[in-house]
């Protein structure tokens, strides 16, 4: 128990020292103007810039004669989709532009994490890893095969000589290069640069305003308010159909998605927590220090609130057993029944391809309380895990790193997430055309229509290739969603995700506690079990 006691005042100290950065967001819409890889290029295609063993940063193509990387993959292909590899458009733009052809070995979905450690175990491992959503490299990883083992090829010498698309994205976002740094030093891998900003406020309480309306209140602005628009909501019938089935408040026990992490956030700040395991149970930042939060008498405060609103019908039981399903299935009845619901985006609801009921719901601000509190649950940009490493195997140590910088480009954002330009998307017809920042419009992604023709879809699917590694920032992101025209707010999904969470953001706090921090695998169990018992503790 003293162990774990000092590693927890350990993780107190080392987020304290790391949260400087870790505040919100700078997004005004503004950024680097788009290159193309080859335009900021001193040499001619197919000559290097000099004979080392890469050329130098920023400049194309990487290597002079072509030469072949092999990397770890998710995946598990058939025959006919290794063909399809082979002649798939991106793969092909990327040799094109680099003079490196990638090859693959790929990690079955079930038991990808096992296969890599026993590759890694037997010295039978390729160049790298380009890994996709699951991260099967995290910081426990990097404490154990970087700085124990030595098995992952540290990176600061090459970022330092050959970086130039990291190092743009390092000046954008300081606090970055701090929370990728290992204990020693070193970094050993790179994450996925991914900014989604709906997900930053998480989860939001998605609010029957037709309802609202209809009762003739206006939007609750305090905990008060909200109470007498719930008591209403439960017995004045606003679906009119003269049953008593209206359900006030609910949510799920899955996905941070139940509904006191809307609720507390008007009494003390209260983050919502992926799961039990979360590293950060009951903690946030408070006058310049890690507080554990539900010890306060502002968290008992809440809690009695949340038990008015329970003992009075006005919070569905079922917010507290079912999942995101049972939750779905209550939001989707024939006449809507839910006046309020909490989710990330409102389709883990309702569905959003109902435009009428999709009218009737709107992400609510948060309330104020009766302590002044008046709180958006935030989750800040973070990473789970590295989804670039280079292994001590690696044949081109300085050419792999420069295909990764490559890799996180603006202009490969956009051929990371839809494809060859001029076939799964395009630049707008409109040079002028804003985003949703009021910054330029810059990718308009393909849609067929549902009649197109198969070979069409097959034509988009062989010049697209998701890579799951780039550098896709907030106002990057920005630069292929439109701006939120009233038309646009009703057709396109994304507009309205982003014009709702820009309602809410407001209410983030100032400073958020990071999830991952670098910890040995002895370490990383220990803590798991504390926080696993803490967390039983406070919801008992």
């Amino acid at each position: 128990m003293k162990r774990l006691f000092t590693l927890l005042i350990t993780l107190t100290l080392v987020l304290s020292m790391i949260l400087v950065g870790c505040g919100k967001a700078d997004d005004d819409g503004e950024s680097e103007p788009t290159e193309k890889p080859g335009e900021e290029v001193t040499v001619e295609p197919g000559e290097a810039a000099d004979e080392g063993p890469a050329s130098p940063a920023g400049q194309l193509p990487i290597v002079k004669e072509p030469i072949t990387l092999t990397f770890f993959k998710e995946g598990q292909l058939t025959e006919e989709d290794l063909v399809n590899l082979e002649n798939n458009g991106v793969l092909k733009y990327i040799t094109e532009q680099t003079n490196i052809k990638l090859e693959f070995n790929f990690l079955p979905p079930a038991d990808g994490k096992q296969k890599l450690i026993l590759s890694l175990a037997s010295g039978d491992y390729p160049d790298g890893a380009l890994l996709d959503w699951n991260t099967l490299i995290t910081f426990s990883d990097v404490m154990q095969y970087g700085i124990k083992e030595k098995i992952l090829y540290p990176l600061n010498d090459l970022i330092d000589k050959y970086g130039f698309e990291i190092k743009k994205i390092f000046e954008l976002r300081p606090n970055y290069r701090a929370m990728i740094t290992a204990p020693d030093g070193e970094i050993y891998g790179l994450p996925r640069f991914t900014e989604c900003y709906h997900c930053m406020s998480y989860p939001k309480l998605w609010f029957n305003y037709e309802w609202m309306e209809k009762l003739g209140f206006e939007e609750p602005q305090t905990t008060d308010e909200l109470y007498e628009i719930l008591v209403a909501f439960k017995t004045q019938d606003p679906n009119g159909n003269g049953e008593a089935d209206e359900i006030p408040l609910t949510g799920a026990i899955d996905w941070s998605c139940p509904i006191e992490y809307y609720l507390m956030n008007s009494f003390i700040y209260t983050p919502a927590m992926a799961s039990s395991t979360d590293p950060r149970p009951f903690l946030s930042w408070i006058d310049g220090k890690v507080t554990f939060v539900a010890d306060k008498p502002e968290y008992k405060m809440g809690l009695e609130w949340m038990n008015k609103l329970y003992s009075e019908g006005l919070i569905d039981p079922a917010n507290f057993t079912q999942n995101s399903e049972g939750l779905q299935q209550q939001c989707r009845t024939e006449v809507p029944t839910v006046g309020g619901y909490t989710c990330d985006h409102i389709g883990m609801g309702i569905d959003f391809n109902n435009k009428e009921v999709l009218k009737m719901y709107h992400a609510l601000p948060p309330i104020e309380g009766p302590t002044g509190a008046r709180y958006q649950p935030y989750s800040p940009p973070e990473f789970s895990g590295f989804h670039f490493v280079m292994f001590d195997t690696c044949k081109y140590p300085e050419a792999a790193f420069r295909l990764a910088d490559f890799m996180l480009s603006e202009y490969m954002m956009f051929v990371g997430h839809y494809g060859i330009e001029g076939i799964t998307w395009n630049p707008p017809e409109d040079p002028n055309a804003k985003n949703i920042d009021g910054g330029p419009l810059k990718c308009v992604p393909v849609v067929l229509p549902e009649d197109a023709p198969e070979e069409e879809s097959e034509r988009l699917a062989q010049n697209s290739f998701w890579t799951g590694f780039m550098g896709d920032l907030i106002e990057r992101r920005a630069m292929w969603t439109p701006e939120a025209t009233e038309e646009n707010l009703e057709n396109l999904y994304e507009v309205r995700l982003h014009w709702e969470t820009k309602r809410t953001e407001p209410y983030w706090p100032e400073v958020a506690l990071p999830r991952n921090l670098f910890m040995d695998e002895e370490e990383a169990e220990e803590f798991a079990e504390l926080k696993v018992n803490i967390v039983n503790h406070v919801q008992k």
